[in-house]
């Protein structure tokens, strides 16, 4: 009896093992066929080619004789976003090129590449299913530009639509638009300001390099109503920087004429010495002949011979002191010398920067002017065009990589769009003459 049941016991095990590997095997007949079925994306059956952002989840299974049955590899069953090296990087394998494969082919690449790295007699089955296609973006004339995700059979129109559909011009828009003119219209005084200051300080800076007493008015600013007061402000400063050099100048002058008086001063102690020295020497001569004679004592003639020595040792010391000063004398040259040049060095480079400021304040001017002009046109403009639609006509393109590169190709609003793509919508205006004909997606001022 214990016998009969261990036999059921081990019949019905079987019975469930076979039962389970008919169920993992068709799991693994369905999860074949899921690419070339259309699982994937029913509007991109046998063509889609993945791309970077793709997200896809793979499936590896493989028939393992010895227990008689199906095993999945839990290790690799997970999902991968197609990275920007165009790869998914699996565990244990390492990357595989995924970008430009459809998923039958990456299924086949990820199968061999277990293959290879198992060191297995029989490929293991493996599908990919894309789970999350790469995003499109919608550009321009829309509500709400941006990236969206994408949606199987997706279409220009719903692209937009999905974008809060063609921007509209609205009280709040034209508000802003109106809030802009006024800001472009601060923009373009300060310009002009800082571009007529910039013009008064290079004509000031010119002149303070030539040399010259006054500065000539700049013939930029001969039309303009303060350019006088800008020119006196400039002279006023002019006046004060060469008050500043010119004292510091004179101070230099003062020290030189100072040490050249003390020269002159030591030359004529030199000179006064030089006579005392004389004198000695000729007493010194006379005592040591009178010693010799035995006329005069011979502490005499020492008594002499220490003051020829203290004279020619002030003599020396006058000498030094007369060097010193005429060197201090040329520093003080020097230093006058070199303020002047450091003085010109500063005005070439004040002069040099100033320009460039002006350059780009006149720039600048040009561009608020252009933004001033820009509102001032469009205003009134969109004013009559929010009433009237027929005269606003949508233009749509859609900007696909082919062979690695951007192509842009126009298109209707029931064209197909694929992952990756962008969707630029355009406006052409329909008025006659119109000096707007088309407005680009960057004329954010008229959104709400």
């Amino acid at each position: 009896m214990l016998m009969y049941r261990q036999a059921q016991c081990r019949h019905g095990a079987e019975q469930r093992r076979t039962l389970i590997g008919l169920r993992l095997l068709s799991l693994v007949l369905l999860l074949g066929m899921a690419a070339p079925l259309g699982w994937t994306s029913r509007a991109h059956a046998d063509g889609y080619r993945l791309g970077v952002q793709d997200r896809v989840r793979v499936k590896v299974i493989d028939w393992r004789a010895s227990k008689g049955e199906y095993q999945e590899w839990d290790a690799l069953a997970d999902e991968y976003t197609v990275n920007p090296a165009g790869a998914v990087s699996l565990p244990l394998i390492g990357e595989i090129h995924a970008e430009g494969r459809t998923t039958e082919e990456l299924a086949g690449a990820i199968s061999e590449a277990i293959q290879k790295r198992s060191g297995l007699l029989n490929r293991p089955g493996a599908s990919v299913e894309v789970i999350k296609f790469r995003p499109v973006y919608v550009v321009g004339e829309v509500e709400k530009p941006g990236e969206y995700e994408f949606r199987p059979n997706l279409t220009v129109l719903q692209s937009i639509g999905i974008a809060g559909g063609l921007r509209r011009v609205t009280e709040a828009g034209l508000l802003r638009l109106e809030r802009d003119r006024i800001v472009a219209a601060g923009t373009h005084e300060s310009a002009r300001l800082e571009l007529r200051r910039g013009l008064a300080r290079r004509a000031r800076l010119m002149a303070e390099r030539d040399g010259a007493s006054d500065i000539p008015m700049p013939p930029e600013l001969k039309s303009e109503p303060d350019a006088q007061r800008l020119i006196a402000e400039e002279r006023a400063v002019m006046r004060a920087r060469a008050d500043l050099i010119r004292s510091q100048l004179n101070g230099l002058k003062d020290v030189k004429n100072l040490y050249e008086q003390e020269v002159k001063s030591l030359a004529d102690k030199g000179t006064s010495l030089d006579r005392q020295i004389a004198l000695a020497k000729r007493e010194l001569a006379n005592i040591s002949t009178l010693v010799q004679k035995g006329l005069s004592v011979s502490g005499r003639e020492f008594a002499l011979q220490q003051t020829v020595a203290e004279l020619e040792s002030k003599m020396l010391d006058v000498q030094v002191a007369s060097v010193r000063a005429q060197e201090e004398a040329r520093k003080a040259d020097r230093d006058a010398a070199d303020l002047q040049s450091k003085r010109m060095e500063t005005i070439n480079d004040d002069l040099q920067k100033t320009r460039g400021e002006v350059d780009q304040a006149a720039a600048k001017l040009r561009t608020a002017n252009d933004l001033v002009d820009e509102a001032t046109v469009l205003a009134p403009k969109l004013a009559l065009e929010r009433e009237d639609t027929s005269l606003r006509k949508p233009v749509y393109s859609i900007i696909r990589k082919v062979d690695g590169k951007s192509v842009q190709t126009a298109a209707d609003q029931n064209a197909q769009v694929e992952p990756g793509d962008v969707v630029r919508v355009d406006i052409v205006s329909t008025r006659p003459n119109s000096e707007l004909e088309i407005r680009r997606g960057a004329g954010g001022a008229l959104s709400q």
